[in-house]
Parts: structure tokens; sequence; C-alpha cells
């Protein structure tokens, strides 16, 4: 298993990811096609990061704070496969996967 302070450095990262993707987005670097598909991603990553937090991480099993936020990765998780269904529903059937690069 992965170390307390990796799981927090996991968390942390899946949000300047977050950030970066919004900030890309902000400058006109990201259509809006490809943003509903990062944001689900990262949404689904949180997600994860949120329950290694909660269940051998640096808070305590039975408390009320774990409970929220095992509760809010399962809205994490839900949105983000929301998104990325969305995405999929929506783009191009002649749209490949992004080239290197791109």
């Amino acid at each position: 298993m992965v170390s307390e302070a990796a799981d927090i450095a996991l968390f942390g990262a899946y949000l300047v990811l977050l950030a970066g993707v919004a900030v890309q987005y902000y400058r006109g670097a990201i259509p809006r096609r490809r943003l509903t598909m990062l944001v689900g991603l990262c949404c689904t990553w949180l997600a994860y990061g949120l329950l290694q937090l909660t269940d051998d991480g640096p808070l305590p099993a039975d408390g009320p704070m774990n409970l929220a936020l095992n509760g809010l990765s399962v809205v994490f998780l839900v949105v983000g496969l929301y998104l990325l269904y969305r995405w999929y529903r929506t783009r191009d059937p002649g749209e490949d996967a992004p080239e290197p690069g791109d």
C-alpha cells in the first residue's frame, strides 16, 4: 500500500491537474469537447484520491469526516463518469485519440 504522505501528494497532484485544465481552458488552449473529457477524468481521479485518504490514510476510519469524504468521492465518481459518457456520446465518430503534442 502507498504511504500516507504519498496519498496526500497524489490527491494534491490531482487538484493541481484539474486547476491546470481550468487555466488552459480559460486561455483558449483546450476546446470545450476536450474539456468535458478532461474534467471527467480529473473527477474520477479525485474520487480515487479521496478514497485513498479515507481508506488507510491519515483520517480516522470511523469519524464523520471520513463518511463525508467517502460521500464526496462517490459524487466525484458519478460526475466524472457522467462527463465521460457525455463526451463519448457527443464526440465526432471519426475522432481518434489526440496526437502526441496536441
